[in-house]
């Protein structure tokens, strides 16, 4: 519209969209831009709350080489490490793909500490025996501390993290495939946020599988 962002563009300005947006829409946004002479870039970022207040979030542009090189300075402030994925829609692209890992992930680590707990180990110290593995990751690292303890203050909240699982399997239904195990994880947040946590850390997914 007339006070929308499009419309108050100035010739070669530059779009940079850091959420994490649906894919096909965000080459709609784009087609926009263009048309009304601006470059864009979706560029979604990783890292969680902790990276954005370090400056060290991990950034996916995608968009042309020049509007790229245009906003460098910008990503350098906010990120430590930048690829330029491709064409308009990658970067979302990517984004989706991290976050189809990191739910699954969480999910495993909620799976394993439960099953050590019900089996009567201290998940603390499983967590611990773990770690130099091929189990360990930075999600066994962060969100299973914050499984042992019980701190689900969020750094990402449980709703987005089943917003954008909804993007991902949005996007493999318009590729014409399916993510089973990407499916059922979001299922688990549906539970979850229905339970009324949807506030808390997407680590509180381990209420849904051992509710202490």
């Amino acid at each position: 519209g007339p006070d929308g962002v499009v419309g108050g563009l100035k010739p070669n300005s530059l779009v940079i969209d850091m959420g994490t947006t649906g894919v096909m829409a965000t080459r709609d946004f784009a087609a926009a831009v263009e048309e009304a002479g601006g470059a864009y870039l979706d560029a979604p970022v990783s890292g969680g709350t902790i990276g954005a207040e370090d400056g060290t979030l991990t950034i996916m542009a995608g968009g042309p080489e020049e509007a790229g090189g245009r906003a460098t300075p910008v990503f350098e402030v906010l990120g430590a490490s930048l690829t330029h994925v491709g064409a308009i829609g990658t970067g979302q692209v990517a984004k989706a793909a991290n976050q189809v890992i990191v739910g699954l992930v969480i999910g495993a680590v909620a799976e394993a500490l439960t099953l050590a707990r019900r089996a009567g180990a201290d998940p603390a110290k499983v967590r611990q025996a773990l770690k130099g593995g091929f189990a360990d990751s930075r999600i066994l690292e962060l969100h299973g501390q914050r499984m042992v303890s019980g701190d689900f203050r969020p750094g990402g909240k449980a709703t987005t993290q089943r917003k954008d699982l909804a993007q991902a399997l949005d996007l493999a239904a318009e590729l014409g495939f399916e993510m089973p195990a990407t499916l059922l994880n979001r299922e688990l947040y549906d539970r979850l946020i229905a339970d009324g946590f949807g506030d808390l850390d997407h680590s509180a997914l381990i209420k849904v599988l051992d509710p202490v």
